[in-house]
């Protein structure tokens, strides 16, 4: 393994457009070789999991990205009305995905603004109340 790395460096040098591919084989041998070496040894590998799978909770700037909002619009729509939090990390909410994609789903379906939503939901609320 000492020798790869020394051989790179002295390859890092050389910065040509043959040594970068050769570079990049010698990379994804050794990524290849972790990843094979950690799953026999019963290890997940990072290797193995897709790149862009989005976690089970999910914080703001992804909900907001998602979204394609501002923060301020979050906090002054979202936060508390529609989505609730599932769990705090310090001071730092995060949300449960699948709410956020249940949300996404009723705004697209109903052709709402976030503002429009939560008046809706509030007057549905309101109804249930008053049936009882």
């Amino acid at each position: 393994m000492i020798f790869v790395f020394e051989y790179l460096t002295i390859l890092f040098i050389m910065e040509t457009p043959a040594v970068l591919a050769l570079i990049l084989d010698e990379i994804k041998k050794i990524r290849n070789f972790l990843a094979t070496d950690t799953l026999e040894q019963g290890q997940l590998s990072s290797a193995t999991q897709p790149p862009n799978e989005v976690p089970e909770h999910v914080d703001i700037t992804w909900i907001t990205d998602y979204f394609g909002i501002s923060k301020g619009t979050f906090y002054n729509e979202v936060d508390d009305k529609l989505l609730k939090a599932a769990l705090y990390i310090g001071r730092r909410p995060y949300y449960l995905k699948s709410d956020v994609i249940k949300l996404m789903t009723e705004r697209k379906e109903k052709h709402l603004i976030f503002r429009k939503l939560n008046s809706e939901r509030k007057n549905k609320n309101n109804q249930n109340e008053d049936d009882k």
